[in-house]
């Protein structure tokens, strides 16, 4: 991986749309000391308007749909979206269970997916390396 990759910061809008909440735990394990993201200069960051790129969870609930569509729409572009976990990238468990429908990176076409039920912390951050790496490819 080049050092172009992590030139810059990256700011990270996080998503749930509709997930049991595992894939959660393991994203706020990025920010613990033994992952601590933020050396990396990546940030989870409250607005959209910050947001370099989006990462979802979960299948994408009839309640959120709306909200995830305007969420895209209110991030600057490029903007790349990171299905975390089975359940966004439309293979989960709940994927089409009561008000679930696909998967929520299924639905805001997401160009990484990062697979697990949930996912390690490592393999988000793999994810979120890829996801940087294609910003990157998109600003040049």
């Amino acid at each position: 991986m080049s050092q172009k990759s992590f030139a810059r910061s990256l700011g990270i809008r996080h998503l749930v749309c509709g997930s049991c909440n595992g894939c959660e735990l393991e994203m706020n394990a990025l920010a613990a000391p033994q992952y601590d993201i933020s050396q990396e200069g990546w940030n989870i960051v409250a607005s959209p308007r910050h947001a370099d790129l989006l990462t979802v969870t979960g299948p994408m609930s009839e309640a959120m749909r709306l909200a995830a569509r305007r969420t895209l729409d209110a991030t600057a572009e490029p903007v790349v979206v990171v299905a975390v976990g089975d359940c966004a990238s439309g293979e989960g468990t709940w994927c089409g269970a009561g008000s679930a429908g696909a998967g929520a990176g299924q639905e805001l076409q997401a160009s990484v997916v990062v697979r697990g039920c949930p996912p390690s912390p490592d393999a988000i951050r793999e994810g979120l390396r890829a996801a940087a790496t294609l910003l990157d490819g998109r600003n040049s």
